[in-house]
């Protein structure tokens, strides 16, 4: 039998967060005993990984020299994934030197909206894991599913095991406000929060949904300083509706966050710079920023 430990390099292509592909494949390799370690291009490798998230993004720009190389992740295709020995595993987190766990309870998601590839690249809403798969003990958990209200007896479920470890939770993808009711708002008015909790309008026709999810975590507890609402613009919306949207949330009391979906667009970029800098959404009206960028953008001509 062949003992011999092997050389594994990792590249992470453009992580926002560490990287948990690549966590769970250096535990998978380290009790194999093999080395493991980020790339190296002075070195050659029997296997290296690497792993992309975002498809806009440049591909990783050195010569990789390896006996096998397999690239992985969103940023490359929608289809490969890990082998499930590998997807359950417990994650390397000293790989990044992160002191919180992370993790999917579920995967996929019910929507079909347009702008988002989880429906093609993880299906259906299902149950996966619970916390206790890749959570001992640490105080914060980033929970990374995309609709976990959308699968109701395992959001109770976990709620339930986040309340009782009193394990502060970051909501990171979100949760989907037109699927809350009395019993999700009192299990989320009685979780300790690491970040806000996101959720998020994206589309005009959700307002009455928005506005009657909001009302219902309200009379359940759960205070509006601790939510935050995604605002995608520039997909199908106008100007106006992105306006009309971010103020209405901020007239409900809750605060906007605008995410551009070409972030190259003059004005999504200026948009979204004018809400998500708090100090400027609250001192300064849009119609005044818009002044003051118009004016640099005509400085910048000159």
């Amino acid at each position: 039998m062949n003992t011999e430990k092997m050389r594994i390099g990792l590249i992470d292509v453009d992580s926002k967060y560490p990287n948990l592909a690549l966590m769970k494949l250096s535990a998978y390799h380290k009790q194999k005993g093999d080395y493991i370690e980020f790339y190296n291009p002075f070195w050659e490798y029997d296997i290296v990984y690497a792993s992309k998230v975002f498809d806009f993004t440049p591909d990783y720009p050195h010569p990789v020299r390896a006996h096998k190389f397999y690239k992985g992740g969103s940023g490359y295709d929608l289809i490969t994934t890990l082998p499930v020995e590998i997807e359950h595993i417990y994650p390397d987190y000293e790989l990044y030197g992160v002191d919180y766990a992370m993790g999917f309870t579920t995967r996929g998601c019910i929507r079909q909206c347009p702008f988002c590839i989880v429906p093609k690249k993880e299906g259906y809403i299902r149950a996966v894991a619970d916390i206790y798969e890749f959570w001992n003990g640490q105080e914060k958990i980033r929970l990374l599913d995309n609709n976990l209200t959308a699968h109701h007896e395992h959001f109770i479920k976990i709620l339930n095991q986040l309340i009782k470890e009193k394990v502060k939770v970051d909501f990171n993808q979100g949760l989907d406000i037109r699927l809350i009711d009395d019993e999700k708002a009192k299990l989320l008015a009685q979780v300790r929060l690491w970040k806000q909790i996101h959720f998020a309008w994206d589309l005009m026709g959700i307002e009455k949904a928005v506005r009657r999810g909001i009302e219902i975590l309200k009379r359940n507890g759960v205070h509006l300083r601790k939510l935050m609402f995604y605002v995608l613009i520039g997909f199908n919306t106008t100007p106006e509706e992105d306006l009309y949207r971010v103020e209405t949330l901020r007239g409900l009391g809750v605060d906007p966050f605008v995410m551009p979906y070409n972030k190259f667009d003059p004005y999504q970029r200026n948009f979204a710079r004018w809400v998500n800098h708090k100090a400027i959404f609250k001192s300064v009206s849009w119609q005044e920023y818009k002044k003051t960028y118009k004016k640099e953008q005509e400085n910048e001509q000159a």
